[in-house]
């Protein structure tokens, strides 16, 4: 009868030999190509050159052979399920992922192996899941993962919403692979939120505040080197397209357009990417904005002089130079940006600013997205902010209005003359 053979991943006996240093130790081993290879170790003594040939043989393991199987851990299934999106790209277009896609994944795959990482795939359930996600959504410590607390040190609650969908995604591939036979994520309980939060956004008073509030003269320290016109250009070119701090950043002197014309544009076509540990190793450009389209905006005209001011002032003025360069030529990091402006507003309240805690760009693209929405209209921000569903504008980058819209001339119609006669109804005895 013929012996059975080594199944793709495994490997056969292990023999032991003499030698020179010695002891070897060497088997058989069948990769994913389906051909058999010797792999060897040798040490001091038997017991140590077995050990060392079974943590090659661990080295050398491949566990897309296996896929997924129910005695994995939830947190092997994280690392799989990463490796698995690395490879096919997104699940929907099957484009690749951006390098700062999986460093987003990666982060909320950790929370998951904090939280439940020891729990393997066939021990999921719909009501271990529930208390997972509803305790740690309350701020709680669950697991190895740390309380969620507000500066007062009282939890604080906890967004769930990357989580769950990181979730979904593992036990997906977990039911693809045959280790479940449904997705629990299906029937998990939606996390009780608290009332919506309105929009945060600064009114017309509050901007001009705070483009005061950026000036140089007013941001000197006494007996210090002044700052630069950086962080008030910025602002300046925020408040004046709505863009994101990564695409403001991220323009070059070729994407502006006939700035001394009658109609200055600025073609947003690209980002900066800010480097995440194991994923993006250095601040870079990416040719291709948050949502991969390009826009074309028209340029207010103090932006469009502000810009014809900065390149006169500029050594850097080759087209594919930065339109908001450092003191080398190169491109300014988004957060050193976002601390600078997060400083100058903490505790500005005099100031007529509404943060304690100091503004984000985002909330000046929230500003630009309100302002546009209440005085022109919903669609026209929309395409400013460089949005494709009109929903998300509204929802996440318009605030409520003070007031209502005047809308008396439409109303009045309802009251008109009414006419002389009126006809008696007519009711049933």
């Amino acid at each position: 009868m013929a012996r059975p053979r080594i199944p793709i991943g495994g490997h056969g006996e292990v023999w032991t030999s003499p030698s020179p240093v010695g002891w070897r130790a060497r088997t058989q081993t069948r990769d994913r190509d389906g051909r058999l290879r010797i792999v060897s170790r040798q040490a001091k003594t038997k017991g140590a050159a077995k050990r060392a040939l079974e943590r090659a043989l661990e080295d050398r393991a491949d566990p897309s052979i296996a896929g997924v199987t129910p005695t994995m851990t939830l947190g092997q299934l994280g690392n799989f399920w990463l490796r698995h999106r690395e490879t096919h790209g997104k699940v929907r277009s099957g484009e690749p992922l951006q390098p700062q896609s999986l460093a987003a994944y990666r982060t909320e795959v950790e929370v998951v192996t904090k939280a439940l990482g020891g729990v393997r795939v066939c021990e999921v359930t719909v009501a271990l899941l529930d208390s997972a996600l509803g305790t740690i959504g309350k701020g709680e410590p669950y697991g190895h993962l740390e309380p969620h607390l507000d500066r007062h040190g009282d939890p604080k609650w906890r967004s769930t919403g990357q989580m769950r969908a990181v979730l979904k995604g593992m036990l997906d591939l977990a039911v693809r692979y045959g280790a479940l036979e449904a997705n629990p994520m299906a029937s998990v309980a939606r996390t009780a939120r608290r009332r919506k939060k309105d929009v945060d956004h600064l009114t017309v008073e509050q901007a001009i505040h705070l483009r005061h509030l950026v000036r140089p003269e007013v941001q000197r320290v006494p007996g210090k080197r002044g700052p630069n016109r950086d962080l008030m250009d910025v602002i300046d070119f925020l408040l004046g397209t709505g863009c994101r701090d990564g695409e403001a950043l991220g323009v070059r002197w070729r994407d502006l357009i006939d700035l001394g014309g009658d109609h200055p544009m600025a073609h947003v076509c690209g980002t900066l990417v800010e480097p995440r540990k194991g994923y993006v190793e250095k601040l870079f450009r990416q040719d291709l904005t948050k949502s991969g389209d390009d826009r074309t905006l028209l340029l207010p005209d103090h932006v469009a002089k502000m810009l014809q001011e900065r390149r006169k002032a500029s050594q850097w003025r080759s087209l594919d130079d930065p339109v908001f360069a450092s003191r080398t030529g190169n491109w300014l990091n988004p957060s050193n940006i976002r601390t600078r402006l997060r400083n100058a507003t903490l505790g500005a309240e005099e100031f007529g600013l509404p943060s304690d805690e100091g503004l984000s760009p985002h909330d000046l693209r929230r500003t630009v997205g309100t302002l546009i929405a209440h005085e022109v209209s919903l669609d026209a921000a929309r395409d400013q902010l460089g949005h494709s569903d009109g929903s998300t504008t509204y929802q996440h980058y318009v605030g409520k209005r003070p007031i209502s819209p005047d809308v008396r001339a439409t109303l009045d119609v309802f009251f008109g003359g009414l006419p002389d006669a009126v006809p008696p109804i007519a009711h049933e005895a």
